[in-house]
């Protein structure tokens, strides 16, 4: 009799704890819904990259500063081309002190004097200053770029952190049906409480994932409206999916793009010929410059004359001579500092295109490698360890690995689609342009687009 209330008493207490591990795990299965739900809305309007790289091209505070830099470049060629003001004096040529009549006055003396600095010199100074002003438009040209680049990264951010959330949100309803096969194999008799605690547990890493792609989603978002002149906490709208491509040109092709568009490449070679400009500058400083004075002698007790004066500079004298001669030997070292700046950046320039390049073919492989094979066997085995847990023939753990083998593969390609749009903004900052049309093919079908 004894044994007969213990056993109904066990049986009490498993239904009563089966109970409530269900009663717990539907909670923990609805509150992941519940945030998942939260996570994965979106507001605002749509938003394509376009739009986007247009409005920050329009309103990037930095592109403005460096656009308002040109306009006070183009004010010193005008400058430099103009001449020194000119100088007025007055002099009153021998008035006795033992006298305040200014008849008494030997003569007053009135001037004015223009100094005019060596042929060509103006010319010379007006290229110096031109060269500023092509570095100025070139440092717009590169910020652009910039700019190009770091809005497409935010949004290839943007956009793998919410997919990312979609996926796990797919996840739930998985979870909810793994759940529902294991309490009814617990009900049955043939699970194990182990079995039934394990959905929960993944539902909670799963929220756990959540909340970093969250983090994500909100920095990327705070960069874009950055970048966009915006306030960092306004909602980004649904964005475009990028789509599977191949990229079809060659790195010599590439290479020959970078090398005659790159901006920095081309700011280099302003910055030679700048410096060569000063050069030629310095070495006309050898040439004197002039000195022209004019003016009238009033004389109380004599005839009124004029005066007229010229002077003329002696740049050659041998105590001036090693100064300019100085002057000219830094400027040929600038030439030559330029020159070879010019090639390091070269060398630079191909070396992104040809990094930027490699990973782009490599994220092209992996998507198609994912596409084609990882992600149709993951789910493959996924769907063929369900039914085998559903029939007793494999155990929980077979079932939650391949779960998540088939979520990790399906982000993973998502990971590689944005991986590939990364690669190709880094290539297009290398090469300094948007690559030509026909560049990239896309793939006629890919997993989840």
């Amino acid at each position: 009799m004894t044994g007969c209330v213990r056993r109904v008493a066990a049986a009490s207490l498993a239904v009563a704890a089966l109970a409530v591990m269900s009663i717990d795990l539907r909670a923990q299965a609805n509150d992941a819904a519940h945030q998942h739900g939260a996570s994965s809305h979106v507001e605002g309007q749509p938003v394509t990259l376009q739009s986007l790289l247009q409005e920050a091209l329009e309103k990037n505070p930095g592109l403005a500063a460096l656009r308002d830099q040109i306009a006070v470049a183009r004010q010193r060629p005008m400058q430099e081309r103009g001449l020194p003001p000119p100088m007025a004096e007055a002099q009153i040529w021998q008035w006795p002190i033992n006298s305040l009549n200014p008849a008494d006055t030997n003569m007053y003396m009135f001037m004015v004097s223009q100094d005019i600095p060596g042929r060509g010199k103006r010319d010379a100074r007006v290229a110096v200053v031109e060269k500023d002003i092509a570095l100025a438009g070139a440092d717009v040209t590169i910020r652009a770029r910039q700019v190009v680049n770091e809005i497409k990264q935010a949004y290839s951010s943007l956009f793998i952190a919410r997919k990312a959330t979609e996926l796990h949100l797919a996840s739930v309803d998985v979870l909810r049906e793994i759940a529902d096969a294991a309490q009814a194999r617990y009900a049955a008799g043939r699970g194990s409480q182990q079995d039934l605690l394990k959905p929960v547990v993944e539902l909670s890493k799963l929220h756990s994932d959540v909340i970093m792609h969250d983090q994500e989603a909100g920095v990327a978002i705070a960069r874009l409206n950055v970048l966009l002149n915006r306030a960092p906490e306004m909602p980004i709208g649904p964005l475009e999916e990028p789509h599977e491509e191949t990229l079809l040109p060659t790195s010599a092709e590439l290479q020959r793009l970078a090398v005659e568009h790159q901006p920095e490449l081309q700011r280099a070679r302003i910055e030679i010929a700048r410096a060569q400009a000063e050069l030629a500058s310095a070495r006309l400083e050898r040439k004197p410059d002039f000195n022209v004075q004019g003016g009238y002698q009033l004389m109380p007790n004599q005839t009124d004359g004029v005066l007229a004066k010229v002077g003329i500079t002696w740049p050659n004298a041998p105590w001036s001579r090693a100064r300019i001669d100085a002057k000219i030997s830094g400027q040929a070292g600038a030439v030559t500092a330029a020159m070879s700046r010019e090639r390091a950046m070269e060398n630079m320039v191909r070396l992104a295109v040809q990094e930027a390049l490699v990973r782009a073919r490599a994220a092209q492989g992996r998507a198609s490698l994912l596409r084609t094979t990882i992600v149709p066997q993951s789910r493959q085995a996924f769907d063929v360890s369900r039914a085998a847990y559903q029939a007793d023939r494999a155990d929980f753990s077979t079932i939650l690995d391949s779960e998540r083998g088939l979520l990790a593969s399906r982000l993973e390609y998502f990971r590689a689609l944005a991986d590939f749009t990364q690669a190709v903004a880094d290539l297009e900052r290398a090469v300094g342009t948007e690559l030509p049309a026909g560049t990239t093919s896309p793939v006629p079908a890919a997993e989840g687009q």
